[in-house]
């Protein structure tokens, strides 16, 4: 009798277990994922050449404030910026801003 009572009560926990697995997987492995819109608005930015652009149109990149936007405007008014390299090397906006609009910027 114990053993059918243990038999049983082990069924039932995985029978519940399973519906809850069950639950929780479509939503995570589901194609239809939900795109943060952090993630629109860098989908919807067009590249922005750094030498040429605005204070305004640069303002509108990600994480880049008004500060990064007029130290980007005073170092290419020294020398244009040549690549992706010579941008980073110079050291004119912090680091985690570059990574955001690295993909984002032309030369």
């Amino acid at each position: 009798m114990l053993v059918r009572t243990i038999c049983v009560g082990v069924a039932v926990c995985g029978a519940i277990g399973a519906a809850a697995i069950a639950q929780i997987t479509p939503s995570m492995t589901s194609p239809t994922h939900q795109v943060s819109p952090k993630q629109e608005v860098l989908r919807s930015v067009e590249k922005i050449n750094i030498n040429t652009a605005t204070a305004t149109e640069l303002r509108n990149l990600p994480r880049l404030n008004a500060r990064g936007a007029t130290a980007i405007i005073e170092a290419r008014s020294k020398s244009k910026f040549v690549d992706w390299n010579d941008f980073a090397t110079r050291r004119v906006v912090p680091f985690f801003v570059r990574e955001v609009i690295k993909d984002l910027v032309t030369f």
